[in-house]
């Protein structure tokens, strides 16, 4: 298999800071990319979703989580690849 024969298309998940920090660079390896809030917000934070001592800090609706993700679309539409959360 290869990526582009026969209409083959390669995505690729979404979920560290380090594929929005670099989506560019990423966008010329894959057609597209699925955002995996869960864990993109668990290490943008640096919290232990799954720690009862610091879980409550875990929230998918902060600021800085909400703008990583905003750059993962813009990234992926400005390359002109397809993100999806």
């Amino acid at each position: 298999l290869r990526r582009g024969e026969n209409g083959l298309k390669v995505f690729a998940m979404c979920e560290i800071p380090n594929n929005v920090i670099l989506i560019d660079e990423f966008a010329k390896r894959f057609d597209g990319f699925s955002i995996g809030s869960n864990d993109l917000t668990q290490l943008t934070l640096g919290v232990d979703r799954d720690s009862e001592i610091v879980a409550f800090d875990y929230d998918e609706r902060d600021e800085g989580v909400k703008e990583m993700i905003r750059l993962a679309v813009d990234g992926c539409r400005r390359n002109g690849i397809h993100s999806g959360l």
